[in-house]
């Protein structure tokens, strides 16, 4: 991907979420213009929401997009990747 800057190769940082502090690790992750997939079959379900709450709050500011893509697992993508679905 070319940005104004030159060369942009995105990266997928994976994380795999065990307590509300991954949150934090998937924010300043997005804020590096990284790709974060998170993994929240190891958390309580209403602990997973809340942190899934957190970062979406974190994609809107960073103007990016999260997406479902399965049971306990959401990719969240910094502006200017593309995500599409088959």
């Amino acid at each position: 991907m070319t940005s104004p800057f030159g060369v942009w190769l995105p990266q997928v940082h994976v994380i795999r979420c065990e307590r509300f502090e991954d949150a934090m690790v998937a924010a300043q992750a997005l804020q590096e213009r990284q790709c974060v997939v998170l993994q929240l079959d190891g958390m309580e379900p209403r602990q997973a929401q809340r942190l899934v709450d957190f970062v979406a709050g974190a994609v809107e500011a960073l103007e990016g997009r999260i997406e479902r893509i399965g049971a306990g697992t959401v990719l969240c993508a910094p502006a200017g990747v593309e995500v599409s679905r088959d």
